[in-house]
């Protein structure tokens, strides 16, 4: 019966997607429309794919790489045509399957996908991944009782996934069963090692039950959302990407989520492919000077085909501190600033710059108003940070301290913030964020 089910969804996929087989019978491989269009690099890996394909038109593994290479380089449509094909050799395919859902929910086929999902789910039931990808389709369908049973067999299958407890609780919120979602959230939260944007759902779920205070809490803690799980599934999909921007998002993604060193073979690869995207050049010198690798690193950068941008300045400025090279670091991060005054990270570097050449007054300068740009944003950390290694080196200002003071506050590090405005109001008994501070802290 599942395989005739298989089947059934198949025929459908095929007349929904406008069909791949001429009406000779025979069938053809799928390549992208308008193909004299098709960057060289990808041009290069779908003539390898097809070419392979074409040698075995009846092996479904030989149709699923060609898929995959079409999905990697966001073909999508011919991508679900070519799965199809696939899963029409062989139903008994669960990657094959999950690819195709994806690909099908990329060109806003909803219905489809999570059919093709639940299929392939009926292939591998223990996959928890697959149940809790289902539960954030359902949800962002609106399909709230259907979302929160598979978040919870989800949960069942691995309790252990962050993510999964966080799709759960969200998929509990979204009902109103905040009461349920709450523990859920707690049993991370209380040990103070979750993700930031744990803290986001449990601070939306303190409010909705009107616990302000915990709200609070948990906000100052918070952060975005994190919307990319990872997913052995699509485990051989990275070394298939070729296109130029595919392999530039999927590089600076990887860099933000796994480091510098896992993602330096794709930062390299991106780098080769699209020598003008200058965010990727930037985290290559990033990596490389991670790795010790100075040289090369500021090859790297010297190399510049795109225009700079503020982070391309701040890289260069960075380097050269490494490299003991204060005068231009300091030429390089004023580049950064003239771009954007307004970017704290560009202050810090400034700071330690002014610092390590002796200009204390302008190291402080420089820290405070790093600091004012990070309250602004509630970067709380930073803000303390920041005013920490001003204070190493000299008095700050009373603007300065009441910054350090919220920062100290909102972290709640309560003695140290006690301290700060017991400072304060030595200098000037009067002043009124200072007051205002010392209210805050005794009603909490």
């Amino acid at each position: 019966m599942r395989k005739i089910a298989i089947l059934v969804l198949l025929a459908a996929l095929l007349s929904s997607c406008g069909g791949s087989e001429p009406k000779s019978g025979a069938v053809t491989i799928p390549i992208p429309a308008g193909k004299n269009a098709v960057e060289p690099s990808v041009a290069k890996l779908l003539n390898k794919t097809g070419n392979n394909l074409s040698q075995a038109m009846d092996d479904p593994q030989k149709w699923l790489i060609h898929g995959s290479a079409l999905f990697a380089n966001a073909y999508y449509n011919e991508a679900v045509l070519t799965l199809t094909q696939a899963i029409n050799i062989n139903p008994e395919m669960p990657q094959a399957t999950y690819l195709l859902a994806t690909a099908l929910w990329k060109v806003n086929k909803q219905a489809e996908a999570i059919q093709a999902l639940q299929t392939s789910l009926g292939l591998i039931p223990e996959y928890d991944i697959g149940w809790r990808l289902l539960a954030e389709w359902q949800m962002e369908r609106g399909e709230i009782e259907r979302a929160e049973t598979s978040a919870r067999k989800a949960f069942e299958l691995n309790p252990g996934r962050i993510g999964t407890r966080y799709v759960l609780a969200q998929s509990l919120m979204d009902g109103e069963n905040y009461e349920e979602a709450l523990p859920i959230l707690e049993e991370v939260i209380s040990v103070n090692k979750a993700p930031r944007w744990i803290y986001t759902l449990a601070s939306q779920c303190y409010r909705q039950l009107g616990k302000t205070q915990q709200s609070e809490q948990a906000l100052a803690k918070s952060g975005p959302p994190f919307v990319d799980w990872p997913d052995p599934m699509y485990k051989h999909i990275p070394n298939l990407i070729a296109g130029k921007a595919e392999i530039a998002l999927y590089a600076l993604h990887l860099n933000r989520v796994n480091g510098s060193e896992n993602a330096l073979p794709f930062l390299v690869k991106a780098n080769k492919i699209n020598p003008e995207h200058v965010d990727v050049r930037v985290a290559l010198s990033m990596a490389l000077q991670k790795k010790d690798q100075l040289n090369h690193a500021q090859k790297v950068l010297e190399e510049l085909q795109g225009e700079a941008n503020i982070n391309y300045w701040k890289q260069y400025a960075a380097l050269s501190i490494a490299q003991n090279d204060l005068d231009n670091a300091k030429e390089y991060v004023e580049k950064a600033i003239e771009l954007d005054s307004e970017d704290a990270n560009a202050q810090d570097i400034a700071a330690f710059i002014a610092k390590n050449q002796g200009e204390t007054a302008e190291a402080i300068s420089r820290w405070q108003e790093a600091a004012r740009l990070y309250v602004e944003i509630e970067l709380w950390e930073k803000a303390e940070l920041s005013l920490a290694y001003a204070s190493e080196i000299g008095e700050l200002s009373q603007d300065g301290l009441c910054a350090l003071a919220l920062a100290q506050i909102e972290l709640e590090h309560i003695v140290q913030a006690r301290t700060t405005i017991q400072k304060i109001l030595s200098i000037e008994p009067s002043n009124s964020k200072a007051v205002a501070l010392q209210n805050r802290l005794l009603q909490e």
